[in-house]
């Protein structure tokens, strides 16, 4: 079989997970997956691919020789300790940990990957927060000039990876049955409550300096984050200020849906939220509001997948024919 020698780093978190599910869904090119962890180095980890049990070796300094693409997919921190150490190897590195210690962003907006790729063997993605907010300023722009936007963001615990996710159903088992609450991983109390974390300073400037690069331009972007008590999905409620009169809620739903790259309505019955965005690759528009020269929207995304997992084999796949990685792509 022809194919790429492919790496995926920490495919037992939420993002490794998706990666891997859409390399199969997209019939990526490889003839061979190798997976790595970068926890304890001394051992390997059990994890699965596909159903089956696998073990994921520890990841070396020059673990990735050999491959001719890797998707780095663990914690920022273990991942810019990895990037410190990494000697040239000739693997293509995809970075969705949100690390920014090194590597060059790839600016994707309205699903257009830029042509060709950026130079390099890091190329490091935008928050997906950002992703979701500059496309859906791009779709709006159709409708009339925006003067600047705010945006609301809930960030769910899966943003802070599997253990995240079992502490916060811990912490909801602890106060149903009158018990003291884990906060090892979170950090305070996150069930059934709604607080800001002490990242939220740097969060908010990094989605809004990666909106402005997604959208080439020095557009007045204020990010208000929190940390909400969900486990997965990001909300985002955004005002868009524009230059005149506001197109209509009708105006701005149809610009949004109109796209083609990644908006649609939920398909339920009755009132939309977050978890109807779960495993979804679009991004749901959940309602459109218009008065006066403001419009606003309400949006649900998957984080994990079209702006992360997808977007990143995307990357990959772009890069197989940028860099002729494989002799007949």
């Amino acid at each position: 079989m022809i194919g790429l020698s492919v790496a995926v780093v920490d495919p037992g978190t939420l993002a490794g997970r998706d990666v891997k599910a859409v390399l199969r869904e997209r019939s990526f090119p490889s003839s061979r997956l190798q997976l790595f962890h970068t926890g304890d180095s001394t051992s390997g980890l059990l994890t699965e691919d596909d159903g089956e049990a696998a073990l994921a070796s520890p990841l070396e300094p020059d673990g990735l020789a050999g491959c001719q693409i890797a998707f780095l997919c663990g914690p920022s921190d273990a991942t810019a300790r990895f990037l410190s150490r990494r000697p040239p190897d000739g693997c293509l590195a995809i970075d969705v940990s949100g690390q920014r210690s090194s590597g060059t962003c790839v600016d994707a907006v309205r699903a257009v990957l830029p042509t060709p790729l950026p130079e390099g063997d890091l190329l490091v993605l935008r928050d997906p927060a950002a992703t979701v907010l500059a496309d859906a300023i791009a779709a709006a722009e159709a409708a009339g000039a925006v003067a600047g936007v705010t945006a609301a963001i809930d960030r769910p615990a899966s943003d802070l990876g599997k253990d995240a996710l079992d502490e916060l159903f811990q912490q909801a088992i602890a106060i149903a049955s009158f018990r003291s609450v884990p906060r090892e991983r979170l950090g305070a109390q996150s069930a059934f409550n709604v607080f800001s974390p002490a990242d939220t300073d740097a969060f908010d400037g990094r989605v809004a300096e990666d909106v402005r690069a997604l959208l080439r331009r020095d557009l007045p972007v204020t990010v208000l984050s929190a940390r909400a008590g969900v486990f997965h999905g990001t909300t985002i409620r955004l005002e868009i200020r524009f230059v005149g009169p506001a197109p209509s809620a009708g105006e701005l739903r149809s610009a949004l849906l109109a796209t083609g790259y990644g908006f649609s309505e939920a398909d339920v019955d009755g009132p939309a939220g977050i978890v109807d965005a779960a495993g979804r690759d679009e991004t749901l528009l959940l309602g459109a509001w218009s008065a006066g020269s403001t419009g606003r929207l309400f949006l649900a995304s998957d984080a994990l997948r079209r702006p992360g997992a997808l977007l990143a084999v995307r990357v990959a796949e772009a890069a197989i024919a940028d860099r002729g990685l494989l002799p007949d792509a």
